[in-house]
């Protein structure tokens, strides 16, 4: 591949004197790397991104007054505390040619809790939590555009390229602009022209604070809600914001909390999703317009700026799964690139309960400083490494394995790799998992580990082959028993095939269900697996009977902004039903279920074709136990399911941390 092959997304873009690279943009995002000033930790974060080729990142929004303040991990500009550390940032960043803007927030009232008085442009409560807010008097506002403008002189000081003004996802800023977040009768509601006053009094306090050649941009978009702030609302605001010479360039964005898997759409949603929102913005506003929408790759983003609708490409998810994704590209191909799979786990899901930065498939997020330019540190002794098991755990482990310099070797029961997460690629909306065992795949024959498939082990040939470690990544089953953590005490009778059909049967397509026929699917864990068998159902033209003990659908799907949106999904079949708070009390082996409710004391009866149970699987582990009864003396390992049986993350991050100290 050349750099000619994407010659527009490679080429510089200058906004206001200050020249980027390539159009690809980091947009700001939480890492809760920092609390106070720009630390060691969020340095290393964005210097390995710059290192790998990104054009310009946006840092997470920053608190620029007190009452932004809300407990948790964050950046402050608020005082002048921030701008020695800025220093140390850009004495990093600068030799690699990134840029760095930093976004400027204030949340309003949105993440408020009982223990403040939260203020907002109306009294009205905070979509997150609920807490009501009191307007903010005149006297407040003039204190707050003084503390935007003063934190983007700090920011200036610090050597930062520019700022940008949150301006969009049910913020302060967006709290004004939105007519039904603003009911102020002053002259900072009611027209289009008052709502911007606030935003508009922000950016000339901001550009009048700084210099000439400071970058001050603004991100902003539609609700996405009934009532809520429009395209062309957007368009309005901006064609104000540019008559008064405001602002250098647009950051769309989309959503805000009463639909907040808009905000970052998960891997249901296709590369762009935001242009079915704000295509045609840059037209319309002659702007200098980044978008973004789950873009993965470089292609993708040659595609839309060819386009005509984007100046730069956000590609922000994606640059966490692999912060060398441009360089990569250009180097060796898209293929090279571990892929992001949009499954919000780790960094979306961490960062809304209160934990740092993740990601399900590169671990060393957040530990860049311990892996200078991303490298596996080699190994002072290699070993001989034996991995049995070729799923994401075992594909991992050796790919790390062998990036350490010990020679590995792997053994796989089955004819190809990828093991259960392979299960997913019939299913809608989640075959995308996918991705990451295909990658996977890819590294550990590239590296040269000898692969061995239909290969199925036992501890007296392991014995044999005398490797020095053996890392067992076989993987779990799951139960057969009906056993529901719901109703631990309870036994069913008439668990038999063909009523009852296991996951693996279902999803490798061994068993078909014809369209028209009735299952009933038992949610006891409240993931994503019991979601991804209800759909694949669906698509097939079955009905679906939904059981869980959860008080909602998928509950740990709540934080990765999954749940929702695949419930609306199931919903619109018109062949879903859903049962909360209920067990499954009894089968009376003629397709009787009977329901019985947690809150409720009469059961209900479902006449099913079939039923599938969605349980805690069972670790694997035979293998290893095995081993330490033949007196097996090399070191052993248990990772992913057969440790524990948990997530796909967790076997990527096992497998890692494992592999990595050897």
């Amino acid at each position: 591949m050349t750099q000619q092959t994407y010659s527009r997304v490679m080429s510089p873009l200058t906004i206001r004197g200050v020249t980027i690279k390539n159009r690809v943009v980091r947009t700001a995002h939480g890492t809760a790397f920092a609390d106070g000033p720009i630390s060691d930790q969020l340095i290393a974060y964005h210097l390995e991104r710059a290192r790998g080729g990104v054009g310009l990142s946006i840092l997470e929004g920053s608190w620029v007054h007190l009452s932004s303040y809300n407990g948790a991990r964050n950046i402050h500009t608020w005082d002048d505390a921030i701008i020695d550390s800025y220093r140390r940032l850009m004495d990093a960043i600068d030799p690699t040619g990134m840029r760095m803007i930093q976004q400027l927030w204030h949340g309003g009232g949105i993440y408020s809790d009982w223990r403040t008085v939260p203020y907002g442009p109306s009294a009205l409560p905070g979509m997150l939590t609920g807490v009501p807010t009191r307007e903010l008097s005149h006297a407040q506002i003039r204190e707050l555009v003084e503390a935007f403008a003063a934190a983007a002189v700090r920011c200036e000081k610090g050597g930062l390229h520019g700022v940008e003004l949150a301006g969009s996802h049910g913020y302060l800023v967006m709290q004004f602009l939105s007519p039904w977040s603003n009911r102020r009768t002053d002259e900072y509601g009611g027209s289009l022209e008052n709502r911007t006053r606030f935003a508009r009094e922000v950016l000339a306090a901001m550009r009048a604070a700084v210099s000439e050649n400071f970058i001050v941009g603004i991100r902003m978009g539609p609700e996405a809600l009934e009532g809520g702030l429009t395209t062309d609302d957007i368009v309005g605001a901006l064609n104000l914001l540019k008559k008064e010479g405001l602002v250098d360039y647009i950051n769309l964005s989309m959503g805000a909390y009463h639909n907040i898997e808009s905000i970052i759409p998960a891997l249901h949603a296709p590369a762009g999703i935001e242009l079915d929102w704000v295509s045609g913005v840059r037209e319309r506003t002659g702007l200098i317009t980044f978008v973004s929408g789950r873009f993965r790759s470089l292609d993708e983003a040659q595609g839309v700026i060819a386009g005509g609708e984007a100046d730069m490409v956000g590609m922000t998810r994606a640059h966490i799964a692999d912060p060398h994704l441009v360089n990569k590209t250009i180097e060796h191909g898209p293929d090279a690139v571990r892929p992001c799979l949009g499954c919000n786990q780790l960094c979306v899901g961490n960062i809304f309960i209160g934990q740092t930065l993740q990601c399900a498939v590169n671990v060393q997020v957040g530990r860049e400083g311990e892996f200078p330019t991303a490298a596996i540190p080699k190994a002072a002794q290699p070993k001989q490494v034996l991995v049995v098991g070729g799923g994401p755990a075992g594909m991992e482990a050796a790919r790390v394995a062998a990036l350490a310099g010990h020679r590995v070797t792997l053994h796989e029961a089955a004819p190809g790799l990828g093991g259960t997460v392979m299960q997913v690629k019939n299913i809608p909306h989640l075959s995308g998992l996918a991705d990451i065992a295909y990658w996977l795949e890819r590294q550990v024959y590239e590296l040269g580990v000898s692969v061995h498939t239909s290969s199925y082990l036992e501890a007296g040939e392991i014995v044999e082959m005398n490797p020095d470690v053996v890392l067992v990544a076989t993987g779990s089953q799951p139960r057969e028993d009906g056993w529901q953590l719901g109703a631990p005490r309870l036994q069913l009778d008439n668990l038999k095939a063909p009523f009852v059909i296991t996951v693996p049967d279902l999803l490798g397509e061994w068993v078909k269900v014809e369209a028209g026929k009735t299952v009933v699917v038992v949610d006891d864990t409240g993931h994503g697996e019991a979601l991804g068998v209800a759909e694949y159902l669906l698509s097939k033209g079955v009905n679906v009977q939904f059981v869980c003990r959860f008080a909602e659908f998928a509950p740990q799907m709540n934080f990765s902004w999954r749940g929702r949106p695949a419930l609306r999904r199931l919903n619109a079949t018109g062949r879903f039903r859903l049962h909360t708070h209920s067990i499954v009390a009894a089968i009376d082996g003629k397709g009787n279920v009977d329901v019985k409710s947690l809150v409720a004391e009469a059961p209900r009866q479902i006449a099913a074709d079939h039923m599938i149970f969605i349980g805690y699987n069972i670790a694997q582990d035979d293998l290893a136990v095995e081993l330490k009864t033949v007196e097996f003396g090399g070191r052993i390992e248990l990772i992913g399911d057969c440790a524990s049986p948990r997530y796909l993350h967790a076997a990527i991050h096992d497998a890692y941390n494992i592999a990595i100290n050897l």
